[in-house]
């Protein structure tokens, strides 16, 4: 008992010096400067413990990142983003609710929130007394720091640019602020893996094999264009990452810029072999209903050969890497369901939303919380 004892006590012993130790190069190598995606130089005098987010696709980053127990607060719409759910004030009603529950420690519900998608509360975020601010881009970043003080870092990255200069910069960025160098390499090799996954078979594929694809990335929910928010179904994506990777011609793809609204006529003149109509609303089948049976559209390919599906909505107050992956995926069995007959959806559904945000089975929630995709998948077999 007594050999076991000092045995005991010397792995405590050797543990707690490595604490020390390890605590003691992390401290020696500040302070630190790195620049951020913007090129701005940062310098912080200390590793990071308490982090406030602009938005949730920076919230989802630095939870990946394994920084969630850092977070002490976030933009209103993290609540429901993150872990896609419907809520109310006091609990989840709908939605992915186990992985809201049990995500950053179960702290999600009670999260404070700083900022809404019109309004930044700055008295509230000095009184949470930040380490560090971590927004999308350089006009909140120099508020921040003309209000706050603390050091502010643009990640910015759209989560469907799948480019070193776009997300992968991101991610690598604040590898760099929250000495996690090693788990952002480890997430952007995962990332890359699923998409040269998807790139092995597509590269290979000829123009004529690449079926043209008009995409709806902001839906139809109130049918062509919404005048309130100045889109709806003739808002779309020019460059749209997932769709191409998977093997898809996008319709839109010559025009300059992104986030633009085209004519009906222009959709109808390009006359698209398939259309894919972004969709969050849960259950909810009038958006697809309308467009299968609208007259303006008729006479286009899609419609005729009755291929008019929906797809996962790449926003949620930003661009949600993991569900864009998750379209890239979905779009390319979708769309050459012969070549990715054996590419099993739900598994790498539930494998990208463990790697963005640390909890098991998401996708299978989030597809009966859709009751779309589940229908699909029920289609596969």
């Amino acid at each position: 008992m007594k050999k076991r004892s000092s045995i005991c006590g010397s792995l405590l012993m050797i543990l707690i010096f490595s604490l020390l130790f390890s605590s003691f190069i992390a401290a020696a190598s500040y302070p630190k400067t790195f620049t951020d995606t913007q090129g701005r130089e940062i310098t912080l005098d200390k590793p990071v413990e308490r982090i406030i987010t602009r938005s949730p696709d920076e919230a989802r980053i630095i939870v990946a990142l394994g920084a969630g127990d850092k977070l002490v607060a976030s933009e209103q719409a993290t609540k429901t983003c993150l872990c896609p759910t419907s809520t109310s004030k006091k609990n989840v009603t709908t939605g992915c609710v186990e992985c809201y529950e049990n995500i950053i420690g179960g702290r999600m519900l009670d999260l404070p929130e700083t900022s809404t998608r019109y309004d930044i509360y700055y008295e509230k975020i000095a009184a949470l007394k930040p380490d560090i601010i971590f927004c999308g881009n350089l006009k909140d970043a120099e508020a921040f720091e003309d209000k706050i003080g603390c050091p502010v870092v643009v990640l910015g990255g759209q989560g469907w640019d799948f480019s070193d200069d776009g997300f992968f910069k991101s991610i690598k960025v604040a590898g760099q602020a929250l000495d996690s160098e090693e788990q952002a390499d480890k997430l952007v090799m995962f990332v890359k893996g699923k998409i040269d996954m998807i790139k092995s078979v597509t590269d290979k594929m000829s123009s004529d094999e690449k079926p043209k694809v008009y995409f709806a990335s902001r839906g139809a929910t109130n049918a062509f264009y919404d005048p309130k928010e100045g889109r709806d179904f003739t808002r779309t994506e020019p460059s749209y990452d997932p769709l191409t990777v998977a093997g898809g011609n996008n319709v839109a793809s010559e025009i300059n810029g992104s986030t633009v609204n085209v004519g009906l006529e222009q959709i109808i003149a390009w006359n698209p072999d398939f259309i894919l109509i972004s969709n969050s609303d849960a259950g909810n089948n009038t958006a697809l209903d309308f467009i299968k049976s609208s007259p303006e559209l008729a006479s286009v390919s899609a419609i005729k050969k009755g291929n008019v599906d929906y797809c996962f909505y790449p926003h949620c107050r930003g661009t949600p890497p993991d569900r864009n992956l998750l379209n890239m995926i979905y779009m390319a069995k979708l769309l050459h369901p012969d070549k990715f007959k054996d590419l099993d959806l739900e598994k790498e559904g539930n494998e990208i939303f463990k790697a963005f945000l640390g909890e098991d089975d998401v996708f299978t929630e989030y597809a009966d919380y859709l009751v779309w995709p589940r229908d699909y998948l029920n289609s596969l077999k």
